[in-house]
């Protein structure tokens, strides 16, 4: 991704062009927050519940980042090394982070994946998995997981 020059910071008397416009960023576009928990994550890659439909229309020439936070995640049975991924629909990685824990160790996960050359319906979801045991993601309304999707500016 090359660099983008930003809008001009506006001083006194001057007037924002519609180029100038369109390189600001055009915030969230797609946001779910998750308060139920998630358990029985195995070997198999497997959705994340509430976390699998972040579908919108992108616009050609924007920058897009999306986010997948889980405030609390347990490993269980066995230690092993989890893997959390952001796909797009046909489960295409976007991005990828692992953690390795030992039996009943607890940890959080938040991943970022920042796009350009987007257009049109597009979607991403969370999915996991452990390479051995199980585990639980754990969320309630004191403590929500989410996925979010933003436009970050022009790219």
């Amino acid at each position: 991704m090359a660099a983008v020059t930003p809008a001009a910071f506006p001083v006194s008397g001057t007037v924002l062009t519609a180029a100038e416009y369109n390189k600001l960023p055009r915030g969230v576009v797609f946001y779910n927050l998750v308060t139920a928990n998630q358990t029985g994550i195995a070997s198999t890659v497997v959705d994340l519940t509430n976390m699998t439909a972040a579908t919108w229309t992108a616009v050609s020439g924007r920058t897009y980042r999306t986010t997948v936070y889980i405030p609390e995640i347990q490993q269980l049975t066995s230690g092993g090394t989890a893997v959390f991924r952001i796909t797009d629909a046909s489960n295409v990685n976007k991005q990828f982070g692992d953690m390795t824990a030992a039996t009943n160790d607890f940890y959080s996960i938040n991943m970022q994946v920042i796009e350009t050359g987007l257009s049109g319906s597009v979607t991403r979801k969370a999915r996991a998995s452990t390479t051995a045991g199980t585990l639980s993601l754990l969320m309630a309304a004191t403590s929500p997981g989410f996925i979010m999707v933003e436009d970050i500016g022009a790219s």
